[in-house]
């Protein structure tokens, strides 16, 4: 996994298998702030044209 941080969003990569086939996994994180942030998973089957987002998640710092 591999990536940076830009204009307040950070963009992680790397190579996977799912199902047999190869394919490219993409971290986001954004929306972050003293009390929250948010974070997204997309898979690629073709090499980054397309991404198909299959899970988000929000964060939230317990009081």
């Amino acid at each position: 996994m591999r990536g940076t941080f830009e204009a307040a969003v950070g963009t992680f990569l790397c190579e996977d298998v799912c199902d047999g086939r190869n394919i490219q996994v993409r971290f986001l994180w954004s929306r972050i702030t003293e009390k929250s942030a948010r974070w997204e998973q997309a898979f690629s089957p073709d090499g980054g044209k397309s991404w198909e987002t299959n899970w988000i998640m929000h964060f939230a710092r317990q009081v």
